[in-house]
Parts: structure tokens; sequence; C-alpha cells
């Protein structure tokens, strides 16, 4: 009789354990799937500053959703590529917005852009946001505030 009571009151302690425990993995997955989605908007943020810098616009335009305001931004890219022959930029995340598919990285960034080795660099700094989407594929959708793309033109 004392071992049917013991079963009857440990069953649900022992179900109450198992359940906490399905709980915690769960949540431990999806910290890991954000975690991973973070990730991936670091390194979208280091990619565009990256070929930006090795005046690479191919991956530019890969790293873009194709949207008509674009072919602007494009142009003023390739003008700084044919204007100047070594740029530098340094860029910082100051923090980033997520909303949904909505990702808004405020930036903070400092560059340098070059004719030729002989002139003095152009030095400039500013902030902005870049604002990316997606979630497995992490896409530039805007850019707002003061950007370092068309420094030519300025």
């Amino acid at each position: 009789m004392v071992r049917s009571h013991v079963f009857f009151f440990s069953l649900p302690l022992l179900l109450a354990v198992i359940l906490t425990g399905c709980q915690f993995f769960s949540s431990d997955k999806k910290f890991s799937e954000d975690h991973a989605r973070f990730e991936r908007i670091v390194q979208a943020v280091e990619t565009l500053r990256s070929a930006y810098e090795q005046q690479k616009l191919d991956v530019i335009r890969k790293l873009m959703l194709p949207l008509e305001g674009f072919q602007r931004l494009e142009g003023q890219i390739q003008r700084d590529f044919d204007t100047y022959s070594t740029i530098s930029l340094n860029v910082t995340i100051e923090r980033i917005y997520i909303q949904g598919e909505r990702i808004a990285v405020n930036v903070r960034w400092e560059g340098e852009w070059q004719r030729s080795p002989e002139e003095t660099p152009v030095t400039d700094r500013g902030h902005g946001v870049w604002v990316w989407s997606g979630t497995k594929d992490i896409l530039l959708a805007g850019v707002e505030g003061a950007m370092p793309f068309g420094k030519a033109g300025r």
C-alpha cells in the first residue's frame, strides 16, 4: 500500500521534471536560432564593409535586395571606385534592432579615401542605419543617415 502511495505522488513530480527539461531544451534551440541570425547580420555588415573597401561592386550587389532605389546607390559606389584608388573603412555596430524580417543596424563609421599615393587622403566619419531584411539570407534593404558611400559626389 505504501508503495502505491509513493508511486502515486512521485509520478506527477517525475512528469514535472520531464516537462521542465523539455521546455529548457526547446528554448535553448530558439536561443541558438536567434544567435545564428545575429551572427549572419554581423557577417553581412562586415561583408559590405570589406567589399566596399576592396572595391568589389559585384559582391555588394549580391548583398542588396533588387530594389529600384539601389541603382542610384550602386552608381555612387561605382563613382567612389572610379575616383579613389584606396578606400579604408572602419564600421562599428552600435545597436541591432530586429522586428520580424526588418533589421535596423545602427553603425558608426570612419574612413579614408585616397586618389593616389601622392595625395593626402580625404577623411570622414558619421552615423547611419543600414536596414537589412531576412532571416536566413540577410540582404540590404536600405540606408539612412550619413553614409560612407558616395564620397566622390560630395
